[in-house]
Order: structure tokens, then C-alpha cells, then sequence
């Protein structure tokens, strides 16, 4: 007995070398393990229902710190014709189950709507959230009590998309269309998020990927080039700014991200951007300067973040590559703590994702949450200091 707890406390204590985040491999189990297909998760099999998945929004997301939000589609058993406010008629439909995250009990679950490429379930402040069914939106209560609602009346057939600001107060819509002389623009509305009204309007240069702050857009335009080159728009502001990039072409961290090779930049709260993306960093900044990096030459970082409501955390993935042929090799989710400036959480995704794969933190930064295909996982992290 002594000699297997000699066992355990060194393979313990190299743990602990190996990471400076202090967790031994049992520290990593998680708490709950929970298979969708119960639910009905639905594997895709057609090129659609794949594509779908692909859209589908924040399929894992906390509303609060002891509410877990799952979305996915399942089978209708009764397919037919769709009619305002019955059961949706799709063959396949969009769903969502609220759960305990530590326990794993349903709160409550319901489906929304057909299946489609427009579909989201999006955490506002205080546990209420927005669900995206189409050209529909609503806002419910935790209690799943909806709250507002509005048919979006879009040119054409693309439908707008929403961000939410990581503190959950500012609601955005973006609605793109083509015009002939222009190209393509981007009409940037700041919502409501209790009734949905338009609070305020600007319109952009046309662009696909973007994050949100309370006050601010961050954005790649459409027509840029490979170099990283961000835009900003300010929604605090009527007038338009002198120049709508983020930093000046001849500063020095233009000139860093423009080499960087990363894709993508994420806020974490109203002052601090994360930039990574298909690159082997996740880059920190804060007013216009680098406050802090994430340097893993061996990996490539992910371009979705996650950050805590309060901005303490983030969660991030990163892989390592096998490169011909080019396939993921593994998979790891990490969690960042800005105070302590270092990851305090690592994890190995397994398997990998096929079809889908989402992760989440909850807002005190203390839960995480993965989902891989139908399997969703949720580990705890030592809570902030």
C-alpha cells in the first residue's frame, strides 16, 4: 500500500513539473459525461444536415454559473407542414435541453424550430437568452419564458446573424447584402436585448467575421487579403472615423500581425482582444498595445474563444498537426487566467470531433464545458483568485 502511494504522490509531483498549472491527470477527469442521443441527438448523414451543424451557434453556452444550455438537432417523428407557433414540420429540428452542469439533471428542454443554417441560442445578462430560428428571433427567461420577438424582413435571401458582447449587456445584428456600385455592405444594429428594438444603426464595409464589445465591432472585411487586418467601428459614435482600421499600418503591431498568420481576434472583455487563429500564439492586447502572449510553437491555435462573463478567463483550443497527410493528430482545450497571467486548466479532447465540436466557460471561469459530436463533457477549474 505504501509502495502504490509512493507511486501516485510522484507521478503527481512530475505532473506537477510537466504543468505549471499544478493538475495532476485526475484533476482533468471531468465532472459529467453526458450522450445526447438520449436526447435524440441526431448524427448528420446528409450534406445539408452537416452544413447545418456547421452554423448552428454556441451549441454549448452557460446561461449562468449552475445553467448548461446543449443545442443540437434531432429526428421530428412527426414531419409535415409548418405552421406559426405549432410544431415545426422539417424532418429535422432544431433543440436545445437546459441542464445542471455538476449534476447533469434537465431543467427543462424544447424545440424551436426547422432545422436550417440560420440557428442559435445566444447567453444575454442575468440567464436570459436569445434563440435565432430563422428569420425569427425571441428572447426568453431562464425559466424558458419568452420575452420578446421579431420576424427579420431581410433582402434577398440571407439572413441576419447576432453577437453578444462577453458581458452579455449588448446585443448586435449584422445583415449583409450586395450592392451594385459599393459591393458588399454590412448594416451593423445595436439591439435591445429585452424587447429587440434597433437602438442604434451604421453600415460598414462588407465583412463575415466579427467580435463584439459593449461599445465596439472588431471585424475582417470581406475583401481583405491574407495579412490580418482589423477594422473597428464604434457604435458610440455617430460620426464615421477618420480611418476604420484598428491600428495604424506603420505601428508596430500592425506590422506584427500582418506576419503573424493568425485569422482571427476575439474580445475578452471591453479593453483586452485576443488574437489567434490558425497560428501558433494567442496574442493579447490592450489599448493598442501587447499586454501578454500565448506562445506553443508545437501547436496551432484555434480561432474560437470563449471568455469568462467577467473577463478573468478564456478557453481556447490548440492542435497538433500531422502534415501529410495534413490531419489533427490531438486535440486540447485550455483555459487562460489573466490575473495570474498563465493556463490554469488543460485537457485532452478524445475523441476527436467528426461533426461538431463547440466548448464554453462558465461566468465565474470556475466550470468548462465541451461538446464533441453527441458527447458533452464538463471539468472544473480551480475557481479564480
Amino acid at each position: 500500500m505504501k509502495r502504490l502511494y509512493r507511486i501516485v504522490l510522484v507521478s503527481c509531483c512530475l505532473g506537477l513539473l510537466w504543468n505549471p498549472a499544478g493538475f495532476c491527470n485526475e484533476a482533468a477527469q471531468p465532472i459529467l459525461s453526458l450522450d445526447l442521443h438520449k436526447f435524440g441527438y441526431l448524427y448528420a448523414v446528409t450534406e445539408r444536415d452537416l452544413r447545418a451543424y456547421t452554423f448552428l451557434q454556441d451549441s454549448v453556452a452557460f446561461l449562468d454559473d449552475g445553467t448548461l444550455a446543449v443545442s443540437f438537432y434531432r429526428k421530428n417523428d412527426q414531419p409535415g407542414l409548418s405552421r406559426r407557433g405549432s410544431t415545426p414540420g422539417s424532418e429535422v429540428v432544431f433543440h436545445s435541453v437546459l441542464l445542471d452542469p455538476v449534476a447533469g439533471s434537465v431543467k427543462s428542454e424544447r424545440t424551436w424550430g426547422n432545422a436550417g443554417n440560420s440557428n442559435a441560442l445566444l447567453p444575454l445578462e442575468s440567464g436570459s437568452f436569445l434563440i435565432q430560428d430563422g428569420e425569427w428571433s425571441k428572447v426568453y427567461s431562464p425559466e424558458m419564458k419568452e420575452l420578446a420577438s421579431k420576424k427579420w424582413e431581410v433582402p434577398g435571401d440571407i439572413l441576419p446573424r447576432f453577437a453578444v458582447s462577453p458581458s452579455g449587456r449588448s446585443l448586435y445584428e449584422f445583415q449583409d447584402w450586395y450592392d451594385a456600385k459599393r459591393g458588399w455592405l454590412t448594416r451593423i444594429d445595436v439591439l435591445d436585448p429585452t424587447t429587440l428594438v434597433t437602438k442604434k444603426s451604421k453600415l460598414t464595409p462588407g465583412h463575415q467575421y466579427e467580435s463584439v464589445s459593449d461599445t465596439r465591432v472588431v471585424y475582417l472585411p470581406t475583401a481583405s487579403s491574407d495579412a490580418l487586418r482589423l477594422f473597428v467601428s464604434s457604435m458610440e459614435d455617430s460620426a464615421s472615423a477618420k480611418s476604420p482600421e484598428l491600428f495604424d499600418r506603420n505601428s508596430a503591431i500592425a506590422r506584427d500581425l500582418s506576419k503573424s498568420r493568425c485569422k482571427s481576434a476575439t474580445f475578452i472583455d471591453d479593453t483586452i482582444l485576443a488574437i489567434s487563429g490558425d497560428c501558433s500564439f494567442v496574442m493579447l492586447i490592450r489599448s493598442g498595445e501587447e499586454s501578454g502572449e500565448i506562445h506553443s510553437p508545437e501547436y496551432r491555435m484555434g480561432g474560437e474563444i470563449r471568455p469568462s462573463r467577467g473577463g478573468q478567463r478564456f478557453v481556447f483550443s490548440r492542435t497538433k498537426m500531422k502534415e501529410r497527410p495534413s490531419r489533427i493528430t490531438s486535440l486540447e482545450l485550455c483555459v487562460y487566467d489573466l490575473a495570474m497571467r498563465r493556463i490554469v486548466f488543460t485537457t485532452v479532447v478524445f475523441p476527436l470531433p467528426q461533426q461538431k465540436f463547440a466548448f464554453a466557460i462558465s461566468p465565474d471561469g470556475s466550470l468548462l464545458a465541451s461538446q464533441t459530436d453527441g458527447l458533452v463533457r464538463v471539468w472544473r477549474v480551480a475557481s479564480p483568485q
